[in-house]
């Protein structure tokens, strides 16, 4: 039995491998550029909830890792999302890009310079907003 299992558990991943995409560097980079974004974003948010001022300031350092231009860089994987206008698809990158740039030093102002934890969390949800507006139009999300 424990041979049958084994040989399903190695055979089953290769059956599958021909199926998978492969994706194309543009949107790897940008997939990679989401993925430092989203982590920035969990430290932040940990920090926050569990009152650890080093964690939000290595969230705001993640944020500022991808460093400016981090949206517009990916302009051909970002217009695909939206083919029948891509100047509307890059110009609303380049804002959310910009808005979320000045929530991230706002956030480190606040939670050096100012201690000011509810401006903090206000500018977590700011850059939350931002994502969310471009997954919402660029990507067109939708709630099911």
């Amino acid at each position: 039995m424990k041979k049958l299992i084994l040989t399903l558990c190695m055979i089953t991943p290769l059956l599958f491998a021909g199926e998978t995409e492969t994706i194309k560097a543009p949107d790897k980079a940008l997939q990679n550029t989401m993925v430092t974004l989203s982590e920035g974003l969990m430290r932040i948010q940990q920090g926050i909830l569990y009152n650890k001022k080093e964690e939000v300031l290595a969230g705001v350092r993640m944020l500022k890792k991808t460093k400016e231009g981090f949206l517009t860089r990916h302009g051909e994987a970002l217009q695909k999302y939206m083919p029948e206008n891509p100047k509307f698809a890059m110009s609303m990158a380049k804002l959310s890009e910009t808005n979320i740039e000045s929530y991230t030093r706002e956030i480190r102002s606040d939670i050096l310079s100012k201690k000011d934890y509810e401006r903090v969390t206000t500018g977590y949800t700011k850059i939350i907003n931002e994502c969310f507006k471009c997954h919402q139009q660029l990507r067109r999300w939708e709630w099911r």
